[in-house]
C-alpha cells in the first residue's frame, strides 16, 4: 500500500471511529423515555392486526393486553400524550415501516386544532427519539418543526441531551422492554367530572390542520388496503368538542368508513371512570371502552383469534407479566379510592367487607359508587347498609356472579376465592373464613379505631394468588396490613 493509500485508510478509520463514538454517545445520553415501547413495537409490530393512534385520550382507553385476553386480538397502542393530528399522522407513517395492520383506529379529539405538535416538546421527543433515522422521520421533522435548531434537536438527540452525564443510570445501559403494548397501563385516580354539554342541535362545519391530516391518514390507509375506524372517546365534553365528534362522523361518511361517537353511548360511567374532572378515563373507564372496542372490532373486521397458537405463545407470557404488574401495583396502592378503581377489573375476584360503625360512606362520597362499579351495578343491599350504618359484605366472582350480605348474616358458599363462609363466635366476633384453611377475622364493630374496610383479592387469570388489604377507620383512610 502506497503512502497515499495509507493516508486514506487511516483517515477512513479515524472518521469511522469518530462516527461510531458519536452514535454511541448519542444513544447513551438519550433519556430513553420511549425506548421500552419502541423496542416492544419493533418486536411485535409485524404480528399486530390493529394499531391505535391519537393522544392521551386514546392512551387511556385502549388496552392491547385486555384485547388479547378477551378476543385474541393482536394490537398495539401508539397514542402519544398531547398529539394533535399532524403528529399522529407522522407516527402512523413511521409505524407502517414495521407493521402491516388490518385495521387502524384513530381518535379524533383535538380535531379542530391547528397546531402541529404539542406545546410540550418533551412528549414529541418521547415518541420520535427512538425512531431510526429514515427518510420518513426526516420528512416528519421538517413538516412538524419550523426552527432549524428544533429540527437539529429532533434529528440528532445528542444536541439536546449531551449534558446528561450525571443522570446516567442502569436504564441507560440496559433499556427495559415493556409488555403492555402501550405506553399507558391505566390510571387509578378518580375525580367527579364537570358537567357534560348536550349534543348541539346543529353541526358547525370547520376545517383545520386536524381535519387536513386526518384525511391524509385515511387516504394513506386506504391506499394500502388498511381499514380505518374513527372514534371519539368518552369524557365530559363541551359544545366545541361535541362539534369535533360530529365533524368526525361527517368525514367518516364521506370516506365510507366506520366511526364510533362514544359521547352518545353509555359505555363509561363518568361518575366513577374519570381520572381527572374534564378529560381522561381512569383504569375502570379504559377497561370498559376496551371491552366495547374489542367486541366491535371482531364483529366488523376480519380479525383472527390467535390465542393458543404456538407462534403467539410470547403474547400469553406477556399477558401473565402484565397481570403480575397489575397485582404489584394493586398491592402498593395506599388509597382506598385508588384500590376500588383498580378492582373494577375482570382479572380480579374480590371480597370487600365494610364496617358499618366506621361511617365509611360519609368520609368520601365516591366510595359508594366505586363499590357499585366493582359489582357492575348489581347491588341491592349496599345503599341500605350505607344509609343505616350497617356492616356490609360484597363478594364479586366474575364467574359465579355477585353476592351481598348485611349485618353479619351467616353464610357459606363456594366461589373462585375458595369456600367462603361467615359466622359469629361465642364472643360475638365475626369470622370470615376462606377455603376452610385459614381464618380471617373481621374487625369488631365496637372497637375504637377498628378497620373500616378489609379486602380479599384473587388473581383469577394467574395462579389464583389470594392476598388481603385493610384500611383503617380514620378521617384519612390509610392502608393496614
Amino acid at each position: 500500500m502506497g503512502k497515499r493509500g495509507k493516508i486514506f485508510f487511516y483517515s477512513f478509520l479515524c472518521v469511522a471511529f469518530f462516527v461510531m463514538g458519536i452514535c454511541f454517545l448519542t444513544n447513551l445520553t438519550d433519556p430513553k423515555y420511549g425506548y421500552g415501547r419502541h423496542s416492544e413495537f419493533m418486536k411485535y409490530g409485524e404480528k399486530c392486526e390493529v394499531l391505535f393512534f391519537g393522544n392521551s385520550h386514546m392512551g387511556c382507553a385502549a388496552y392491547p393486553m385486555e384485547l388479547w385476553r378477551d378476543q385474541g386480538i393482536t394490537s398495539f397502542n401508539m397514542a402519544g400524550a398531547g398529539n394533535p393530528m399532524p403528529s399522529s399522522y407522522w407516527m402512523m407513517k413511521n409505524a407502517l415501516h414495521n407493521a402491516s395492520p388490518k385495521v387502524i383506529v384513530i381518535d379524533c379529539y383535538r380535531l379542530r386544532y391547528n397546531t402541529m405538535i404539542d406545546v410540550n416538546k418533551g412528549t414529541l421527543h418521547t415518541q420520535t427519539d427512538p425512531l431510526p433515522l429514515t427518510a420518513d422521520k426526516m420528512r416528519m421533522i421538517c413538516d412538524l418543526l419550523e426552527s432549524p435548531n428544533d429540527r437539529l434537536e429532533f434529528a440528532w438527540s445528542f444536541a439536546v441531551y449531551h449534558e446528561r452525564w450525571q443522570e446516567l443510570n442502569r436504564i441507560d445501559f440496559e433499556p427495559e422492554i415493556g409488555v403492555a403494548k402501550s405506553r399507558y397501563t391505566g390510571f387509578y385516580d378518580v375525580a367527579p367530572p364537570i358537567e357534560m354539554d348536550e349534543r348541539p342541535a346543529e353541526t358547525v362545519a370547520f376545517t383545520s390542520k386536524g381535519t387536513e391530516y386526518l384525511r391524509r391518514m385515511i387516504e394513506e390507509c386506504q391506499s394500502r388496503g388498511i381499514e380505518v375506524l374513527l372514534v371519539y372517546l368518552p369524557f365530559p365534553a363541551l359544545e366545541e368538542e361535541w362539534q369535533e365528534a360530529l365533524c368526525m362522523e361527517q368525514i367518516a361518511e364521506e370516506y365510507g368508513i366506520a366511526s364510533i361517537n362514544f359521547l352518545e353511548l353509555q359505555i363509561a360511567d363518568l361518575g366513577t371512570d374519570c381520572y381527572d374532572e374534564n378529560s381522561h378515563l381512569n383504569g375502570s373507564g379504559g377497561r370498559k371502552v376496551t371491552e366495547y372496542l374489542g367486541q366491535y372490532l371482531v364483529e366488523h373486521y376480519d380479525l383472527e383469534d390467535h390465542r393458543g397458537e404456538a407462534e403467539y405463545a410470547d403474547w400469553d407470557e406477556d399477558y401473565r407479566q402484565y397481570t403480575d404488574n397489575k397485582l404489584e401495583t394493586l398491592e402498593q396502592l395506599e388509597s382506598l379510592d385508588n384500590t376500588l378503581v383498580m378492582l373494577a377489573d375482570q382479572s380480579f375476584d374480590c371480597c370487600i367487607y365494610v364496617n358499618g360503625d366506621a361511617d365509611l360512606w360519609r368520609q368520601n362520597e365516591m366510595y359508594l359508587p366505586l363499590v357499585e362499579n366493582i359489582a357492575g351495578g348489581k347491588t341491592e343491599k349496599l345503599r341500605q347498609a350505607a344509609a343505616e350504618g350497617r356492616d356490609y359484605l360484597l363478594v364479586v366472582d366474575n364467574q359465579e356472579g355477585v353476592f351481598e350480605s348485611v349485618d353479619r348474616e351467616q353464610f357459606s358458599r363456594a366461589c373462585s376465592l375458595g369456600q367462603l363462609s361467615f359466622d359469629v363466635d361465642e364472643n360475638g366476633e365475626g369470622r370470615l373464613r376462606l377455603r376452610d384453611k385459614q381464618e380471617r377475622k373481621l374487625p369488631e364493630s365496637s372497637q375504637p379505631g377498628a378497620e373500616a374496610v378489609r379486602i380479599f383479592v384473587m388473581d383469577n387469570q394467574g395462579d389464583g394468588t389470594v392476598w388481603t388489604k385493610s384500611f383503617a377507620a380514620e378521617e384519612t383512610i390509610k392502608v393496614t396490613r
